[in-house]
């Protein structure tokens, strides 16, 4: 993996090829991951495209959801091995610069999903191995097509873990079976990725992105605030004494109380109806 970033290099591919296109459909928008001829692997300009593209969502006040997926066969393989393999014949190569750098860019892809306030699904389509699993990990939801698989693939180049892979698992899955996953490291095909908690639903490969965002419609017809607070205090929530939680949920309910969207959902519920929430 190439570890100068775009702004380091006119000739970088991140300038002048787009790894990362994003689309929207109705109040979602789709980032693709698009390197399928690299199994979408990420390298320096996939990170740096991908955190920019991730960044440019949180200015639209009409977004109500982000899908993220990968083209071609695979949803993401991880790092850039090829890339790795490669600097490695450099006599100057500093592989602990190179780690340092590789993960700074991956901590920033997360911390920015987990930043967005919108619902973030990972739509599964093939391998999602290493850092590639973490970021559906990263994710708040998942869903698997029927091709897909999760790869801890670490000790398979004898790695520890990065991208949150040690700090999402447990909240997945629980603390005792994300200690057996991560010392087997088994691959985990649908079936069973659905089982442990991993997925909320496998589909057919072809109804895999309708599928997600079908379900992030339905998310959408909440109120934009409500779906934050979730986010922000569950994952304040294991890190948080009881009284300080307590604490933010007042302060977050009483937000919400200010806001219109409450309002006009105690009034329709009051009369019977479902209210249409404005983020307002």
């Amino acid at each position: 993996m190439e570890m100068s970033s775009a702004a380091d290099s006119p000739q970088s591919p991140s300038v002048t090829v787009s790894h990362v296109p994003v689309s929207t459909q109705g109040r979602t928008a789709v980032v693709t991951l698009d390197r399928p001829d690299a199994g979408n692997a990420m390298d320096t300009p996939l990170l740096v495209q991908l955190t920019e593209a991730l960044r440019s969502l949180t200015a639209d006040p009409e977004l109500r959801g982000v899908l993220v997926t990968g083209a071609g066969r695979a949803f993401c393989l991880g790092g850039d091995l090829r890339a790795y393999h490669q600097a490695m014949s450099d006599p100057q190569f500093d592989a602990v610069a190179y780690g340092d750098r590789l993960t700074g860019l991956l901590s920033e892809v997360v911390l920015t999903i987990r930043s967005l306030g919108c619902p973030v699904l990972a739509a599964v389509n093939g391998q999602a191995a290493g850092a590639g699993f973490s970021l559906a990990l990263a994710c708040d939801l998942r869903i698997a097509s029927r091709r897909a698989s999760f790869h801890f693939a670490y000790g398979a180049i004898g790695a520890s873990t990065d991208a949150g892979m040690a700090w999402f698992l447990p909240r997945v899955v629980g603390h005792a079976r994300a200690l057996e996953l991560l010392l087997e490291q088994p691959v985990l095909r649908p079936p069973q990725a659905l089982k442990e908690g991993l997925v909320g639903a496998v589909v057919d490969p072809a109804d895999l992105v309708d599928a997600g965002l079908r379900r992030l419609e339905e998310l959408a017809q909440a109120a934009p605030h409500a779906l934050r607070s979730a986010k922000r205090l569950l994952d304040r929530s294991l890190s948080t004494g009881l009284a300080d939680h307590l604490e933010l949920e007042r302060a977050d309910f009483a937000a919400g109380v200010a806001s219109r969207d409450m309002r006009r959902g105690v009034t329709s519920l009051l009369a019977g109806e479902w209210p249409e929430f404005r983020g307002e």
